[in-house]
């Protein structure tokens, strides 16, 4: 499983309402993710890789290719990781 895949498996898993979900799936306006969703699949996704989002950059992050941007900022092992 690469890491796209992974993170929207990890997202799909923390939704309150089965959606499907893509690479540029928008996760508030797509997904219909408040805050308090969004501190739930970020903290999913951060204790699954291991890394801590910063504050200001987790305010940026709107779609899954954000998630996995900051995902490949945060940890070096990730840079590579298709």
């Amino acid at each position: 499983m690469n890491l796209e895949q992974r993170v929207i498996k990890i997202i799909e898993e923390n939704l309150e309402e089965k959606s499907e979900v893509t690479v540029h799936t928008n996760l508030r306006e797509g997904l219909g993710l408040d805050s308090f969703g969004m501190v739930i699949i970020v903290n999913a996704l951060e204790d699954e890789f291991g890394v801590s989002i910063e504050d200001h950059h987790y305010k940026g992050i709107n779609s899954v290719a954000d998630i996995i941007s900051a995902l490949k900022q945060y940890s070096p092992n990730l840079r590579s990781f298709s």
